[in-house]
């Protein structure tokens, strides 16, 4: 596995634990702090959401979107 690969798996290993964390537990019956004009939690989750999609994204053009040039199936 290359360290593009080992920091791939652990960004997104971090991502998935930080949208689990159940700290954000604590402010879910707060309305304040706001962000994006929605309520601390909604707001929290979709920043991480949007933050996993580009990182997704990212893995799949520089480590998983490779074509395989000598035919049968990826390695």
């Amino acid at each position: 596995m290359s360290g593009v690969s080992k920091l791939i798996w652990l960004i997104l290993i971090i991502g998935f634990a930080a949208m689990e964390f159940p700290g954000v537990l604590f402010f879910h019956d707060k309305v304040e702090p706001f962000i994006f004009g929605l309520p601390f939690i909604y707001g929290y989750i979709i920043i991480l959401w949007a933050i996993m999609c580009i990182v997704l994204f990212y893995a799949y053009r520089v480590n998983w979107g490779e074509g395989n040039s000598e035919g049968g199936e990826k390695k």
